[in-house]
């Protein structure tokens, strides 16, 4: 009996240190956990952001398309059906990329990307021939706007702070080409 005493000491220490282990380890571990889960929710808000953003870019590509073909100021429609059927597929896309945006993205965000897309439904207006436009300048300038604020809003929740979102002037060029097609990813995010 008078050994279990003389032990009782050292085994109080490695129990404790036992406890202490484990603890630290857990610890540990949840820490690690959360920071991979972390990482992997902001990898899917770069991807939810950058796919919103193109396809609030190729909405807009196409507004400016169709309100150049019709003419600035007229009500007419297009005759060409499959004008408005691409335009369909493309808002169709938007709406869906929205729900991503709404899921995974941040408040501020989220009112940025919405600011962004009711600027941009100002334009389908114009383009569907719904209504003529006499500020139709005035509305590229606030999709433009619209769109700033969005970057910055989406680098603000990734934790990039490599500097603010170029302001692009949209008299700097011609309409860039809608899709996929050659260098048209570069021309159109160096157009709008």
């Amino acid at each position: 009996m008078a050994d279990i005493v003389q032990q009782r000491p050292v085994l109080t220490g490695v129990v404790i240190g036992a406890l202490a282990s484990y603890l630290v380890s857990s610890a540990t571990e949840r820490a690690q956990w959360r920071r991979q889960q972390a990482a992997r929710w902001d990898d899917k808000r770069v991807q939810v952001y950058a796919d919103y953003g193109y396809s609030v870019k190729n909405v807009y590509i196409a507004c400016l398309r169709i309100v150049e073909n019709r003419g600035l100021n007229t009500k007419s429609v297009p005759t060409d059906p499959q004008v408005f059927g691409e335009f369909e597929r493309l808002t169709t896309e938007r709406t869906a990329k929205w729900e991503s945006v709404l899921l995974l993205g941040n408040p501020e965000t989220i009112a940025a990307a919405r600011a962004w897309h009711r600027s941009i439904w100002q334009m389908e207006v114009i383009a569907r021939g719904i209504r003529a436009e006499t500020a139709w300048a005035a509305i590229l300038d606030k999709v433009n706007d619209a769109r700033t604020r969005f970057y910055e809003a989406a680098r603000r929740d990734l934790g990039i702070t490599s500097g603010r979102v170029p302001h692009v002037d949209r008299r700097e060029g011609p309409t860039p080409p809608l899709g996929g097609g050659e260098g048209s990813s570069e021309a159109s995010s160096e157009a709008n």
